[in-house]
């Protein structure tokens, strides 16, 4: 009896293991509601951008969009250890990374009269000098995207 019960316990287990769903990756905050009207949640936006040093690439007040020109978040040595703060490196094998930089897009949407969602997504590269010698995308963490909408909180 205790024969079959060991291997039907085994089989049990590896039966619970497969069936559990595998690790979600972490939660990006990426989008506010603030209390505030459209035209005043675009103006502080612009304004903190202005003050964050990215430059506009392309803005559409009707479409309610906003995308920054690429920056450089940081250059030489360190950048291969802080992109690990921001994002997670591409999945290459032995990949160096010397450069990193983002940009961003923010689309505003407003909710009624007195309340606006912003989102913002941020698109992060990284440049191998290892194995491609060419820019890679990775996933944001969510950092450089909770850090303008608090920035934006802030100011309104």
């Amino acid at each position: 009896m205790t024969r079959k019960i060991l291997p039907c316990t085994a089989v049990l287990f590896l039966f619970a293991a497969c069936a559990t769903p595998p690790p979600q990756g972490p939660m990006i905050d990426d989008t506010s509601f603030y209390l505030g009207r459209f035209d005043k949640v675009w103006e502080v936006t612009m304004k903190v951008l202005e003050r964050k040093s990215l430059e506009v690439k392309d803005s559409s007040r009707e479409k309610g969009e906003i995308t920054t020109k690429f920056v450089n978040y940081s250059v030489g040595a360190k950048a291969h250890h802080e992109l690990e703060k921001i994002a997670e490196k591409p999945e290459l094998r032995l990949g160096l990374y010397t450069q990193v930089g983002y940009s961003v897009t923010i689309r505003l949407a407003a909710i009624n009269e007195m309340s606006t969602q912003v989102k913002i997504t941020a698109d992060i590269e990284a440049y191998d000098t290892n194995v491609t010698k060419k820019w890679q995308p990775c996933k944001s963490k969510g950092v450089i995207e909770r850090e303008l909408l608090e920035k934006i909180r802030d100011s309104l």
